[in-house]
């Protein structure tokens, strides 16, 4: 495909001011969101709202990014960014409205589910368009399925390569995903929720302008092929996802399948995801073509993905540790956070380390699960009454790390060797199992744990906290003493402020107690996933570049007999 002269850009714009647009174009991209769960508190308190809401509408983000994944290929094969960035940018501007206004938590759900839709599609565009634009590489062309490499000895380079190359990718978007939630978390810190979606909305108006202003707009080029029969597919796989979610993150609210409203998803899940099979096993060009599912890496991956995810669902207890430790807010646990850029950073350097040695995919899974179960032993002896903001450091960085070898391997592992005509759905499988399927099962296992473990350390540390205590008794009568002589309160209010105190003491000692023995079952679990992929037998390239000719030809010869 012959491009003019400058793509995407008028002929005026210089190539450094060019690529500095690209990338800043992220910025809305990845900053936006329908639902910003690390404002949960604010949103749910300003809404009136369950804090399971703003999760839910989040994870309707992940969704809509879930199913654009098919459609990856045929959109990127249209190349024409203007376009696709005008018409996104617009559309996230008035669901940002939507939202900022709204006090509907349904309505909110539905304009996230559409901002993840059109949030994927636009990082793609703009990825690609900024890869052609700075390195002359049409990567749109690299995954056009029929372009795969017959001769085996460039394959396996092509595989050796990735390991190389999704690191810095990776690493790329994280750093401007944990960005956008240093900025949201400020932003509803110094001023409210709503705020968040007034300065999207201003950053979108700005990206419109800069594009309509630099871009040209590629005609005679290929149009976009979409019918509503597609959509169909959409709609299903959507369903699917959507009712699974909704059981796992309102189950322990709702009290699971005594509900109505439980039992119904439920319903829904069973009969969306047999409509989705029916129909993608039916269709000529099926939406998600079910082959990928034969492919060995793919299915490794996946479930590595999950293993990975569930168990870096254990970081919410960090942030509840802080909480009743150190009493600091949302926005000091967002700041925290930021000490993961260091995690990432380290986690990427050493994928490309890894990879240039061609390590063996189990070992290198083996190492990034050893980063968090070392971050799992580190958290189980910091969690006392008294806990330190500095501790808290290395355990974040620990955990990046140990979850940006991972992300970033497994991405690699599911591709290598994949036929190019699976490449679109491996990335709907890929997303379902990281953004879908392993956040939403750790976050119910993690979450009901918590609860039932608080509860029943509250019993077994209630047993005999009573006025019979010499010492609770002290303490209480003392409370209740200051309350009357120095406070002024009544005996009644006193009595019930110094209760409230003893009660809140056992509380927080009780969450202590949870938290120390459920991350003592995480330490376990790390070990056994680091078993189970150590006892994995992966599809790993030979890299056979490294041989010398004569062998490279027996090489050749060999895997094309």
């Amino acid at each position: 495909m012959a491009h003019t002269k400058n793509y995407p850009f008028y002929d005026w714009i210089p190539k450094p001011l060019g690529i500095i647009i690209l990338i800043m174009l992220f910025c809305p991209i990845m900053f936006i969101n329908g639902a910003y769960t690390i404002n949960s508190g604010e949103m749910s308190s300003g809404l009136g709202i369950i804090s399971e809401h703003i999760q839910y509408a989040s994870y309707a983000g992940a969704i809509g990014m879930v199913v654009f994944a098919p459609f990856m290929q045929r959109v990127l094969a249209v190349r024409r960014p203007k376009m696709m960035l005008m018409t996104g940018f617009i559309l996230l501007f008035w669901l940002s409205y939507i939202c900022a206004i709204t006090d509907s938590w349904l309505l909110l759900m539905l304009c996230s589910l559409i901002t993840g839709f059109i949030r994927m599609a636009l990082t793609l565009v703009n990825l690609f368009a900024l890869i052609l634009y700075a390195f002359k590489i049409e990567a749109s062309d690299i995954i056009t399925p029929g372009a795969e490499a017959t001769d085996p000895v460039v394959a396996d380079k092509n595989d050796q390569a990735k390991g190389l190359t999704q690191p810095i990718i990776y690493l790329f978007f994280m750093l401007f995903a944990q960005a956008g939630n240093s900025l949201t978390a400020w932003l509803a810190y110094e001023y409210e929720w709503q705020y968040v979606y007034y300065y999207m909305m201003g950053m979108l108006m700005l990206s419109i302008v800069v594009v309509l202003s630099t871009m040209k707009y590629q005609r005679h080029l290929k149009k976009l092929n979409f019918n509503l029969r597609q959509f169909g597919d959409v709609i299903a796989a959507s369903l699917m996802m959507m009712a699974g979610s909704f059981i796992l993150i309102y189950g322990k609210t709702l009290d699971w399948f005594d509900n109505y409203y439980i039992r119904l998803a439920a319903i829904l899940f069973l009969l969306s995801t047999a409509a989705l099979i029916f129909i993608e096993g039916n269709l000529k060009h099926p939406y998600l073509k079910l082959g990928v599912f034969k492919q060995k890496n793919v299915i490794f991956a996946s479930i590595t993905f999950i293993m990975l995810m569930m168990i870096n669902c254990s970081a919410m207890f960090v942030s509840v540790f802080t909480s009743i430790s150190m009493k600091i807010d949302n926005f000091q646990n967002a700041m925290l956070g930021n000490y993961s850029l260091v995690g990432y950073v380290i986690g990427a350097i050493l994928c490309m380390i890894l990879s240039a040695l061609k390590i063996p995919f189990k070992y290198i899974f083996a190492f990034g699960f050893s980063f968090i179960t070392a971050y799992a032993i580190y958290m189980y002896f910091q969690y006392q009454s008294m806990g330190l903001y500095e501790h808290m450091i290395w355990a974040t960085i620990l955990r990046s790390t140990g979850m940006m070898i991972l992300y970033t391997m497994c991405a690699v592992l599911g591709s290598i060797r994949l036929p190019l005509k699976y490449m679109s759905s491996w990335i709907f499988v890929m997303l379902f199992a990281r953004s879908i399927i392993g956040p939403t099962v750790g976050t119910a296992i993690y979450s009901n744990l918590l609860n039932e473990r608080q509860q029943h350390y509250m019993a077994t540390l209630s047993t005999g906290v009573d006025l019979m205590n010499p010492e609770i008794a002290g303490s209480f009568n003392q409370t209740v003493k200051g309350g009357q002589f120095m406070q002024g309160h009544s005996a009644e209010t006193a009595t019930t402020l110094a209760t409230m105190q003893v009660s809140g003491r056992i509380q927080v000692q009780a969450m202590l107690s949870a938290l120390k023995e459920i991350t003592g079952w995480t330490i376990f679990a790390s070990i056994l996933f680091i078993i189970i992929v150590l006892c994995v037998r992966y599809k790993q390239p030979e890299y056979p570049g490294i041989l010398n000719l004569k062998e490279k030809g027996a090489y050749v010869e060999k895997e094309l007999a």
